[in-house]
C-alpha cells in the first residue's frame, strides 16, 4: 500500500515585493510582517487544509483531496478566501497544482537543536508551482490553476491556457488555466 495521498498544493506569493524592497525596504519588510500576521490570524479558518506554511512573501498550503468534487471545492474555497484577504493587503497571485504528497518520513526528534520540520506539502506539486510561476509569471495573472483541479470545480473561461511539462517529466504536458481576477 502506498502512503502517497492525493492533494492540492497551493502557493500564494506577493507581487513585486523585490521592487518594493529595492526602493523602500521598510515598506517591503512591513508588508511581509503584515502577511505573516494575517496568515497567523486566518489559519484556523482554513479547515480543508492540513498544512499552512509561510515565510517572507509567500504562503504554501496543503489540502488532501479525494475523488469527489466537494473536496476540491472546499480546498479551493479556502485558498480563495486567504488570497482575497492577502489581496486586500497587497496584490498577490496563486498557483494551485494537484499532486500527491510524499509519505511522512520517520523523523528522529531530539531535544537539541536544530529542530527537524518536515513539510508534507513539499512534493513534486510544490516544485511544479515554481515551474508554472517561472513559465507563466509574465502573464501577470491572479490565478494559475492545474486543469486537473479545474475539472473538479466551477470556473469561468480562462483568459489564457498553456501546456506545461510538469514533474515527473514522463507525463504529458498539463494544461494550466490562467485567470485575471477571479476564476469563477
Amino acid at each position: 500500500m502506498s502512503n502517497f495521498r492525493d492533494c492540492i498544493v497551493s502557493f500564494i506569493d506577493l507581487n513585486n515585493i523585490s521592487d518594493i524592497l529595492t526602493r523602500r525596504s521598510a515598506k517591503g519588510v512591513r508588508l511581509m510582517r503584515d502577511l505573516h500576521e494575517l496568515v497567523s490570524e486566518r489559519v484556523v479558518q482554513l479547515t480543508a487544509h492540513e498544512e499552512v506554511c509561510f515565510w517572507q512573501d509567500s504562503v504554501l498550503l496543503l489540502a488532501f483531496v479525494d475523488s469527489t468534487k466537494a473536496s476540491f471545492r472546499k480546498a479551493m474555497h479556502d485558498v480563495t478566501s486567504l488570497k482575497n484577504a492577502i489581496d486586500a493587503l497587497h496584490p498577490c497571485h496563486a498557483i494551485c497544482v494537484k499532486g500527491q504528497s510524499f509519505p511522512i518520513p520517520n523523523i528522529h526528534c531530539h531535544r537539541s537543536r536544530p529542530r527537524a520540520i518536515y513539510l508534507s506539502a513539499s512534493s513534486l506539486a510544490f516544485s511544479n508551482c515554481f515551474e508554472i510561476e517561472g513559465k507563466l509569471k509574465k502573464r501577470q495573472a491572479d490565478w494559475y490553476i492545474d486543469s486537473r483541479i479545474a475539472a473538479k470545480i466551477v470556473t469561468r473561461s480562462p483568459d489564457y491556457t498553456d501546456q506545461i511539462t510538469l514533474l515527473p517529466a514522463r507525463n504529458p504536458p498539463r494544461d494550466i488555466l490562467v485567470f485575471r481576477g477571479s476564476f469563477v
